[in-house]
Order: structure tokens, then C-alpha cells, then sequence
């Protein structure tokens, strides 16, 4: 309601990058959306875009303009989420975006809790990597990003990190299992299912094998946790993986997971991030400080 009609065209053509798909999304005319931009460009005496043949590019004063616009959306939704809970309403919406290989377990327990403590809560999640991830919640596209190893920054702030010991994740009646640690070198001649080059833990475990001079014998490459956890399962080969890429898994006895006590092999960090300009609304202040309890209680478990 307090966002002008001039604002919300400007930064729509800055995320579609054209004035047709912005229009399209906007479910106005394409005439319209230009002459207010057009109109715009004539009192500041300076353009807003770049006119491409392939769209519409933002040039130095557009930045100016779409970086205070997205300031102003933050501060009304900001507003907005504070009037909800000055009326007692626990609503609100948090966009989330975390590694694939959290959502079937960490994740989904502490979403699952909450939502039921906020039963009016419109939770949007969505996977992606973990540069995606950073470009996301630093171009305020989301609220909270979790991944492994996320890159310092500026545009993000860590509201909580733990590190995390890797371990070999073998089926319960692998000789393995009952190990109270392992090194890379008792992996010699197992059956290994990886994540593809590249990849957070594969980048980790080259670098090991390189050093120890270890041939790993890899029979399958994913980038989907759940995949390599449900091929060890059925017995085709062990994994290396994140204590916290397993809870419910040891729990309810279906993997074992030992920890891989190897210099070689450091661990990885997990954290939790939002953009560093901006404040969270309430629900979405809520949801990051129910992950920043599950981090501490897992460090304790772990």
C-alpha cells in the first residue's frame, strides 16, 4: 500500500531484466510500465537503464534507485510482520534456501516444529547450491540460507556456524559399523559412493586422497545425499558424510556413522546467514534462533 506504483515497475524490469517480462508478471501493459520509468528518467535528468537489444541492463543511478527501493521493501515488510504481532497474528512468510542433503533431516525437524508453533506461518523453502545460496539471500531474494562452507561475503552475516567432523557412513552390518573411528586408509578397497568432482565434501576427500597417495574405487557419483544414503543401505558401497546429513538415519538404526578421526580430512562448517542490510522480521528472527538452539544442541551431541 505505501509502495509507489513507480517503484514496484523499476524494480520489476531490474529483476527481469526486460519491460515485456516485467509486465508479464505484473499483469500490466508493457506502455504503461515504460512511460512511468520514461517519466522518471525525465525528472532525474539521468537514465535508469540501459536500453539493450537483449533487455534492459541498470546503470550506475538505477543501482542508486533499485538498492533503495529494495532497502524500502524491506522496512514496510518489516512493519507489516510488527503490526501482525502488535495484533496478535503469529503470521508472517520466511523464504529459506538450504543444501539439498539438510531438508530430509535437519531441516524438516526444526521446520516441523515450527510450523505447528505457527500455525499461520508461510514458509517458502527451496534447495539450491551453495553460491546460489549466497546471491540469493544477499540480493534479499531469501530470508535465511544453510549450506556447508558458504564463502565469507559482505552482503551476508553468519548467525550461527558449527563445524562438523565428516564420518564413513556404512548399513549396520558392515564390519565397519562398530568401529569407534576410522582413517581414510581403512576405506582401501570399499566399494565408494561420492558426490561429484567439485562438489563441498568431494573437493575435501580429493585433497586426502591426493595427499595419503589412496585410489579410492568409486562406483557411483551423486549430488543427491539421499541417493548415496539409500545405495548404502542396499549394501552397494559405504559414504562419507556430515553428522548432520544423518539424524533419524543412526536414530532409528537403518546407517551407522563412525567418525573419520584423520588429519587429512578436516570437517566442514555449517552455517546459517541472512543479508547484512536489513533486519529479519519477527518469524523469520524466530525461525534462525530455533536453528541457532538445533546447532547447539547438536555440537552437544556430537
Amino acid at each position: 500500500m505505501l509502495k509507489s506504483k513507480l517503484m514496484t515497475y523499476i524494480d520489476a524490469v531490474s529483476r527481469h531484466g526486460s519491460i515485456r517480462k516485467a509486465s508479464e508478471a505484473l499483469n500490466i501493459a508493457p506502455s504503461a510500465v515504460n512511460r512511468q520509468i520514461l517519466e522518471c528518467e525525465r525528472t532525474l535528468g539521468m537514465p535508469l537503464f540501459d536500453r539493450l537489444p537483449r533487455g534492459m541492463k541498470l546503470t550506475s543511478a538505477g543501482e542508486v534507485v533499485v538498492s533503495h527501493i529494495r532497502r524500502m521493501d524491506g522496512e514496510l515488510a518489516l512493519m507489516d510482520a510488527r503490526l501482525r504481532d502488535l495484533r496478535g497474528l503469529q503470521a508472517g512468510t520466511v523464504r529459506l534456501v538450504a543444501a539439498s542433503g539438510l531438508m530430509s533431516s535437519f531441516v524438516a525437524r526444526i521446520v516441523s516444529q515450527f510450523c505447528d508453533a505457527h500455525p499461520l506461518l508461510d514458509l517458502k523453502i527451496d534447495t539450491q547450491p551453495s553460491e546460489e545460496i549466497v546471491r540469493m539471500v544477499g540480493q534479499g531474494d531469501a530470508d535465511l540460507g544453510l549450506s556447508f562452507d558458504l564463502p565469507r561475503d559482505p552482503d551476508l552475516i553468519t548467525l550461527a556456524s558449527m563445524h562438523q567432523p565428516l564420518g564413513v557412513v556404512v548399513a549396520p552390518g558392515h564390519p565397519m559399523a562398530t568401529r569407534p573411528a576410522l582413517r581414510l586408509s581403512d576405506c582401501v578397497g570399499e566399494r565408494m559412493v561420492l558426490p561429484p568432482r567439485g562438489s563441498g565434501i568431494r573437493v575435501l576427500l580429493d585433497v586426502a586422497f591426493a595427499e595419503t597417495r589412496i585410489d579410492p574405487q568409486i562406483v557411483v557419483e551423486s549430488n543427491s545425499v539421499e541417493l548415496r544414503k539409500a545405495l548404502v543401505r542396499a549394501g552397494a558401497g559405504i559414504t562419507i558424510l556430515a553428522a548432520v546429513d544423518l539424524i533419524g538415519d543412526v536414530a532409528d538404526g537403518t546407517l551407522a556413522h563412525v567418525p573419520l578421526a584423520d588429519p587429512h580430512v578436516p570437517g566442514q562448517t555449517l552455517k546459517l546467514v541472512s543479508r547484512a542490510k536489513g533486519t529479519l522480521e519477527p518469524l523469520q528472527a524466530k525461525l534462525a534462533e530455533a536453528f541457532r538452539r538445533a546447532f547447539a544442541e547438536l555440537g552437544a551431541e556430537v
